[in-house]
């Protein structure tokens, strides 16, 4: 089972792209938000859920373990499939969890292919299951993407952020914090 991929993005498509590792290119679905911070030749790696079916292997993936963990949750829910937990998570991650927890249908039914019976599906499952810690994973992930996109390898980045004291929380905090430790 894949778990996690670290490579180069070979080439973008509408809702995935292909990331190159070695000589081998994997085809990796993809949330939105991702897409559009991505471009080709940039390294990046991702958590990897992989969905194997007896015709299927796809791979999704996800730039923190909360964000998969969110994903795995959302397939778990009755009549739920991957290729709908990721239009659920093009709403956003912070916005998806804030939603399940506010049982706020008409938010969720915004994603692609999502009913209103759908949308109140996951909220009856997922209601205060959600611990997930929203604030740092979204942070981490602009922060991620923020220094990505300035050429910096992710692997880089969190050995500088490993060292950081605990009052650096902010986007603009954390990004100073890494360009003066390089």
């Amino acid at each position: 089972m894949i778990a996690y991929l670290e490579g180069t993005v070979l080439k973008t498509g509408v809702n995935n792209l292909i990331l190159k590792i070695s000589q081998i290119g994997y085809k990796i679905y993809v949330s939105n938000g991702i897409l559009m911070t991505t471009k080709v030749g940039n390294n990046i790696s991702f958590y990897i859920y992989q969905n194997l079916k007896e015709d299927i292997s796809d791979l999704y993936g996800f730039l923190s373990s909360n964000e998969l963990d969110l994903f795995e949750k959302l397939i778990s829910v009755n009549k739920v499939g991957p290729k709908s937990a990721l239009n659920i998570m093009n709403l956003g991650f912070d916005d998806v969890i804030s939603a399940i927890n506010t049982q706020d249908v008409t938010f969720l039914t915004k994603a692609s292919g999502l009913g209103k019976k759908g949308a109140e599906r996951i909220i009856l499952e997922l209601s205060g299951k959600l611990v997930i810690d929203e604030q740092s994973s979204s942070i981490d992930q602009e922060v991620y993407l923020a220094l990505e996109s300035l050429g910096y390898e992710r692997k880089h980045i969190s050995e500088v952020l490993k060292t950081k004291p605990e009052n650096i929380g902010t986007i603009e905090s954390m990004v100073k914090y890494f360009l003066q430790n390089l």
